[in-house]
């Protein structure tokens, strides 16, 4: 199980920085629990602290993972590593002649998200495109992609509220036209990335269009349940 301490870290790692009143709030522990998970993890070197002024007033102090910290990765920078590797290591010369270094890893990102589509796909399977939206949304929950979906007059939002690799996000496009690919691949529909954690806004989203005649498949999947 994981400790309240791992967690702290987890939410630093994926929010980039925090109060210990927004910790608290994300763990429902009390202010002075947290304060003690984070001089520990102060004292390891994982974790530092900054003043942050509002102008007249009291600052507030932000706490934020050192360089150690974020060498210490989750599970989700195990997965994406591992997603890359198989699509670096699929290239043959051909795939790789003539092109630059954008090229290439398009193809390699292109090469992960098929297999990490097709270690859900099995999960993922329904005739309609708000059945496979729902399905693809609950199999990507558990790898920290998405938290969750909403039908809107535009079509289907899908979004996430905690990045599992931002450090990785900030300096890449990479990870996420991976993420976004997978969700394409699984859900078969277009799909596009419209805001991301990493440029300050507070969800990772994604839009879909609603397909024509969907809501009958979805009345009949219904009746069918």
């Amino acid at each position: 199980m994981e400790s309240t301490k791992d967690r702290v870290l987890q939410l630093l790692r994926e929010h980039g920085e925090a109060t210990v009143g927004s910790l608290a709030e994300a763990l429902d522990i009390g202010p002075d629990a947290v304060r003690r998970h984070l001089d520990h993890l102060r004292a390891e070197g994982l974790a530092d602290v900054r003043e942050q002024r509002h102008g007249v007033g009291r600052p507030s102090y932000v706490f934020f993972l050192t360089e150690e910290g974020e060498e210490r990765a989750p599970a989700g920078y195990s997965r994406l590593l591992s997603r890359l590797y198989h699509g670096l290591s699929s290239l043959d010369e051909r795939d790789v002649q003539g092109r630059d270094g954008r090229g290439v890893l398009h193809s390699v990102v292109e090469i992960a998200a098929e297999q990490a589509a097709h270690e859900h796909q099995r999960e993922v399977v329904s005739g309609s495109l708000e059945g496979r939206i729902d399905k693809t949304s609950a199999v990507l929950r558990g790898e920290g992609i998405l938290d969750g979906w909403s039908k809107e007059a535009d079509g289907y939002h899908m979004t996430n509220s905690a990045c599992p690799y931002r450090k990785a996000a900030e300096t890449s496009h990479g990870p996420c036209e991976l993420d976004r690919r997978t969700i394409e691949l699984l859900i078969d529909a277009p799909v596009r990335q419209v805001s991301r954690l990493v440029d300050g806004t507070p969800v990772c989203e994604y839009v879909v269009a609603a397909a024509v005649g969907d809501e009958n498949k979805d009345l009949a999947e219904g009746g069918a349940r």
